[in-house]
């Protein structure tokens, strides 16, 4: 019992380093003008006049209220109609990090977000200035134009669609629980990173592996390390895909893919901390983890 208050302890102390951390790095004229009692006064208009528009709205393509996070350090929501615009806040531990609302521009499938205020999309503040809307059987993602292949990794790796923990991609409010059927209608460019049944590789080479600093927390380290796979185009991989390790077993790392031919295929694993297992030869990856 003892251990186990010590380690809650640590823990707790760990947490709010990290909030400090974030506090400070998110301070400064921009964002304190961004969340002044007039800033917020205004974004909270913004917000009632889309909940007012979105009450005579039924089955619209986009519209509605969104929320991606994980209930601690990242709360993402945005309100959006297309004629009230959008209002957005990202909130956390440490309270409100980032506010912005304005106009939107629909065009060619596309929302794009006219901001009121700059919007430094970096840390823990900001968000994509471009979104698709995605409808998946009966559910409603509105994901950033260049999360696109992102999405479609956590698609292929079971991730999506989330039925507890959505905290990578905007969700409309309710829609948890709700089934999906088929695909997601995602843009025609990015069909091919769908796949219908999950390749596997394993690595043949391994490269250079360096360590450098986490950018958000110093005090943590990243591993990354480039290696070879021995599959490529001909077996449908892509640039961008994302792959799991299956084997060895007790070893949870991912891959992404960087460079492409017909028959191999190179990544970049990046792991937390210096100690952890170097990625080795004959490390077994597939594009599906669950």
């Amino acid at each position: 019992m003892r251990n186990l208050k010590t380690l809650i302890f640590l823990l707790v102390i760990f947490l709010a380093g990290v909030c400090m951390k974030i506090n400070a790095q998110i301070e400064g004229p921009e964002r304190d003008a961004k969340v002044s009692t007039g800033s917020i006064e205004a974004s909270s208009a913004r917000e009632d006049r889309i909940k007012k528009e979105l009450e005579g709205l039924k089955d619209h393509p986009w519209a509605g209220e969104y929320y991606y996070g994980d209930g601690l350090g990242v709360n993402v929501r945005l309100t959006i109609a297309p004629k009230s615009g959008f209002a957005f806040t990202w909130s956390g531990c440490m309270g409100l990090y980032d506010l912005n609302y304005g106009e939107i521009n629909e065009s060619n499938g596309r929302i794009k977000l006219l901001f009121e205020h700059p919007n430094k999309r970096e840390g823990f503040q900001g968000i994509a200035s471009e979104l698709i809307p995605v409808l998946w059987g009966e559910r409603h993602y509105l994901i950033p134009s260049d999360k696109m292949v992102e999405f479609t990794n956590a698609v292929n790796a079971g991730f999506e669609p989330c039925t507890m923990f959505c905290s990578s991609f905007l969700l409309k409010e309710g829609d948890k629980k709700k089934k999906v059927s088929g695909g997601p209608n995602i843009p025609d460019e990015f069909l091919s990173y769908l796949i219908k049944k999950p390749i596997k590789v394993g690595i043949v080479s391994v490269g250079e592996s360096t360590i450098k600093k986490h950018t958000d927390i110093p005090t943590m380290l990243w591993r990354t390390t480039r290696v070879r796979f021995d599959a490529g185009s001909l077996k449908g991989i892509k640039v961008g895909m994302g792959f799991h390790v299956t084997s060895p077993e007790r070893i949870s790392e991912s891959a992404t893919v960087t460079k492409v031919e017909e028959n191999f295929s190179e990544a970049e694993i990046i792991q937390l901390g210096e100690e952890v297992p170097i990625p080795a030869v004959n490390w077994k990856f597939s594009t599906r983890l669950f």
